[in-house]
C-alpha cells in the first residue's frame, strides 16, 4: 500500500500527481485509439487536458512573481481552487481506474503483474550451461510504454496504474490517500515557495505529446520534483 498522507497535501503534490496521471492517460488514449476505441480515447484525452490545465492556473500566476504577502495569498487561493477541482477529478478517476486497467490488459492480452520491471537480482542471473551472466533483454519501445503504464518509470514505480485498484498501490493508492486526507481536519502542508514552486514554475516544459502540450510548451512550464507521500 502507498504511504498515507499525514495531513492535507500541498499544491506541489497535487500538481505532481496530476502530471503523472496526465502521462499515463496519454498512453491509455493511444492504446484505445490503436484498438479502435476512438470515443474512449477522446474521453481520456480530454481528462488529461483538464488535469493539466487545472494545475496551470496557480503555476502561471506564480511565474509573475511571489515576493509579497499579497502575491502569496492570491496564489494560495488559486491553489485551493485547483486542489478542489483536482480532488473531484481524482475521485472520478478512482471509480474508473479498475475498468480502465482491465480494458487495457484485455486489448494487449497481458496481465498487469507480468509486465513489471525486473528485480535487480533477476538482471544478473547466470547461464546454467556457461556459468556466465545471461544477456539482458532490452525492452522494445512498445514494452517500455506498457511497463511504464502499469509500473511507472523504473525508479518511480509508484507512478503506474497497476490493477487500478487502491489495494494494489501505485497511482490509485496514492491519489486515494490524497483524497482521503482532504476529508480530515488537518492543516494543509505549506507550499515551499522559496525552493520548489517558483523554481519549477519558471523552467521549460518538456513535451511528451507536442500537439496536446503546445499551450504549456510555449508558456515554458516544467514539473520536475518528486513530492513526499510515495511508496
Amino acid at each position: 500500500m502507498a504511504q498515507t498522507y499525514a495531513q492535507k497535501a500541498p499544491f506541489n503534490d497535487w500538481w505532481y500527481w496530476s502530471e503523472c496521471l496526465v502521462k499515463r492517460f496519454r498512453t491509455i488514449a493511444e492504446i484505445y485509439r490503436e484498438n479502435g476505441e476512438l470515443e474512449r480515447s477522446d474521453v481520456i484525452g480530454e481528462l488529461a487536458r483538464k488535469l493539466k490545465d487545472n494545475c496551470m492556473v496557480p503555476v502561471m500566476e506564480a511565474r509573475k512573481g511571489i515576493n509579497t504577502d499579497e502575491q502569496k495569498e492570491a496564489i494560495r487561493k488559486l491553489e485551493e481552487e485547483s486542489i478542489f477541482n483536482a480532488a473531484v477529478m481524482f475521485r472520478d478517476v478512482l471509480t474508473n481506474f479498475p475498468f480502465i486497467s482491465s480494458a487495457i490488459q484485455d486489448f494487449l492480452y497481458i496481465y498487469w503483474e507480468d509486465v513489471k520491471w525486473p528485480a535487480e537480482d533477476d538482471e544478473d542471473q547466470l547461464d546454467e550451461r556457461t556459468g556466465m551472466a545471461k544477456k539482458k533483454k532490452k525492452k522494445s519501445s512498445e514494452d517500455l510504454r506498457v511497463t511504464e503504464l502499469f509500473w511507472g518509470p523504473k525508479e518511480r514505480q509508484d507512478e503506474g496504474i497497476r490493477s487500478g485498484k487502491v489495494e494494489d498501490g501505485g497511482l490509485p493508492g496514492l491519489i486515494n490517500n490524497m483524497v482521503a486526507a482532504e476529508k480530515s481536519s488537518s492543516n494543509r502542508a505549506p507550499t515551499d515557495y522559496g525552493h520548489v514552486m517558483q523554481s519549477a514554475a519558471v523552467q521549460q516544459y518538456v513535451a511528451t505529446t507536442a500537439a496536446t502540450n503546445q499551450k504549456w510548451e510555449k508558456a515554458g512550464v516544467k514539473m520536475n520534483f518528486k513530492p513526499g507521500g510515495g511508496m
